[in-house]
């Protein structure tokens, strides 16, 4: 069988002004020597559906795992969405017709009729394989996966025969149909451009079913300690827990601070960071911490041992020492503990879980970013040392804090950036998750501009070794093309060769219907206006901390264009006010979303340009809408202090 590249053509036939074809580019395995032989046909006079009624069950296995079940069950709803008729989930000892199946996972049939050997040669953690064999479709991935990609492939299903898209929670299209053609995959691998995809925000916290319809991989079952982040010294290696080292002295309640204080750098301080030249005993106190956590979470496969979110590191004697010998810097420190600990913690693994493969997460972030390379005379970048070659379960969470996401990352502008992931990719390539971020911190209420960069920072990405992308949004709910940016940023990760601005244009199509063309304006507003302040006033707003609640880049004459647009988005859909108040309020509600970004910026920039009685007004506006979408805070754990007394 051959591997190869392909765009595979999969057109969104949506029922709106604007049509989009979508193109998705799968890593795919063939058995066919026809290089134009098409991987998907219609099978002629065969139906999944007909006339709105199905002979096929979706077969799953009596202990199907949480993928296999989850995919399974939306597989049911959406095909009665869209065909007013149901079919039936099934497992293997409650199958009665096997001629007539939707298989997810290794069933029994799938081994039976198809039976392919699935490797990590061929699909990653989130890919699936898909097949038709007879009148069956089967979609499976290998076992060392979670199963993710089942559900994945379930979706892509849909998506070719009901023309389903997830937009957003509030916003699912799909095709009303009685007739569905069986379809006839000639059995091939599809892989994401990313393996791991994350988007850190409010929003998709606290709705998990809206992460994995997004295709994002966490939080999910296959993340045991990754959640946000940080936690050496607070999670894996609590100072003032009770000391089980079991050195001479341990005992009768002592602290892992009091008996081994030399750990702890800046102890009961904000600053406190873990020493990593500690040695064999701190080593296996964190290796055995890892063993409890591998049994508490039985089906994870991510552990993050992140270093606390503070710029302090341990700088004592031991430390500098290791930094001059064999470390490089920092980083090397780092990296070569924590090879030790996991090969402690695998020794477990390999003897109480055989078969269970751990991937471990440290970041690369504050003084830490820089890898421990160096450079030989003939140019090439090579380890520090050997003891700073990151282990193959050991990947580095690359986290550019003080990039400027206006620019590039191989812009002059992220020159630093740029060359920290090309010495990370030296020595971790295929082993390095990327942390990039949605948001100023400063500024929840006002746009971030990343728009244009977004796609050429993940193309980025991949051509350095980068196998997951985390873009870390507000951590409280806000305004700003939240739901879009989620939309458009998990379909790049899942398939690269998409266009930004299409998608931009597709998700607005659907998601704002007769108001579209009003909030794409805005949306360029916002592009033309910071490519102007950007390159001309302040080319350092590009940052997550950056000014961008400025007069200067915020004119009156520019919010007053952007309430226009704003204005005439309201009146395009005023004709449903009567017709369908019900679709009018969920509109109106979208716009006013996006809307109280530009009120935002009239009470807080613009306020000499309008009277009391329209600043109030203004305010009560915002507060209601505020409320109705959960908004909290200006800026990060600021609240909205005076903004609306």
């Amino acid at each position: 069988m051959r591997k190869k590249n392909i765009f595979r053509y999969m057109a969104l036939a949506l029922s709106c002004a604007l049509i989009l074809p979508c193109f998705a580019c799968k890593d795919v395995e063939e058995s066919s020597s026809q290089e134009d032989e098409p991987l998907v046909t219609v099978v002629e006079g065969e139906y999944l559906y007909q006339g709105g009624v199905s002979e096929y069950s979706i077969l799953v296995r009596d202990d199907a795992n949480f993928y296999e079940s989850f995919a399974a069950n939306e597989l049911a709803a959406n095909f009665q969405k869209a065909t007013g008729n149901a079919i039936p989930v099934v497992t293997e000892s409650a199958l009665k017709n096997p001629d007539c199946v939707i298989s997810l996972g290794h069933t029994s049939l799938w081994e039976k009729n198809v039976g392919i050997a699935l490797s990590s040669d061929d699909i990653v953690d989130s890919g699936y394989y898909i097949k038709t064999v007879d009148k069956n479709i089967y979609i499976s991935c290998p076992d060392y996966t979670s199963s993710s990609g089942v559900l994945y492939g379930a979706y892509d299903f849909l998506a070719d025969t009901i023309g389903y898209e997830f937009f957003a929670a509030d916003e699912i299209y799909y095709e009303e149909k009685k007739d569905v053609p069986l379809l006839n995959y000639t059995g091939y691998s599809v892989n994401p451009s990313f393996e791991m995809r994350m988007l850190p925000k409010a929003d998709l916290r606290d709705d998990r079913d809206t992460v994995r319809r997004y295709r994002m991989t966490s939080p999910s079952p296959t993340f045991g300690l990754v959640a946000w982040g940080h936690g050496q010294a607070s999670q894996y290696i609590l100072p003032d827990a009770k000391c089980t080292c079991g050195l001479e002295g341990c005992g009768n309640g002592i602290t892992y601070q009091e008996h081994h204080p030399d750990w702890f750098s800046n102890y009961g301080t904000k600053d406190m960071q873990l020493c990593w030249t500690g040695g064999e005993t701190l080593e296996t106190v964190a290796a055995n911490r890892f063993i409890e956590f591998f049994q508490q979470y039985p089906d994870a496969q991510y552990f993050m041992f992140g270093q606390e979110d503070n710029v302090s590191y341990c700088d004592c004697d031991r430390c500098v020492a290791a930094i001059n010998e064999y470390a490089g810097n920092v980083a090397g420190l780092q990296v070569a503990f924590v090879n030790n600990v996991i090969e402690r913690a695998n020794a477990w693994l390999h003897e109480n879980q055989p078969g269970r493969r751990v991937k471990y997460i440290i970041y690369a972030y504050y003084a830490a970013e820089a890898a421990p390379v160096k450079t030989t005379e003939s140019g090439e970048i090579v380890a520090y040392s050997d003891k700073v070659v990151p282990v193959d379960d050991l990947y580095i969470f690359y986290t550019p804090i003080s990039a400027n996401f206006a620019f590039q990352i191989d812009s002059p502008k992220n020159a630093s950036v740029y060359k920290n992931l090309k010495d990370w990719s030296a020595i971790a390539d295929g082993q390095l998750i990327m942390y990039l971020y949605d948001i100023n911190f400063r500024n929840y209420l006002i746009n971030f501009n990343n728009f244009g960069t977004v796609k050429g920072m993940y193309e980025t990405c991949k051509e350095l070794g980068v196998t997951c992308i985390s873009s870390q949004a507000a951590d409280s709910y806000t305004t700003c093309f939240q739901e879009m940016r989620s939309y458009v940023e998990s379909s790049l990760m899942w398939d690269l060769s998409l266009s930004y601005d299409d998608l931009v244009r597709k998700f607005m199509s659907v998601y704002y219907k007769d108001a579209a063309d009003y909030l794409y304006e805005f949306y360029q507003i916002l592009r033309d206006r910071y490519a102007y302040y950007q390159n001309a006033v302040n080319p350092e707003s590009g940052g997550i901390y950056g000014e961008i609640n400025s007069r200067d880049l915020w004119t009156q004459p520019v919010v007053e264009k952007i309430d226009k647009a704003f204005d005439k988005a309201m009146e395009s859909i005023k004709k449903y006010e009567e017709s369908d108040p019900a679709l009018y309020r969920t509109l109106k509600n979208r716009i006013m979303k996006e809307r109280l970004s530009p009120i935002y910026l009239k009470i807080t920039l613009l306020s000499s340009y309008y009277s009391e009685e329209e600043m109030a007004q203004m305010k009560e506006e915002f507060k209601y809408y505020a409320k109705m979408f959960k908004l909290s805070e200006a800026t990060e754990g600021s609240g909205f202090g005076d903004l609306l007394d």
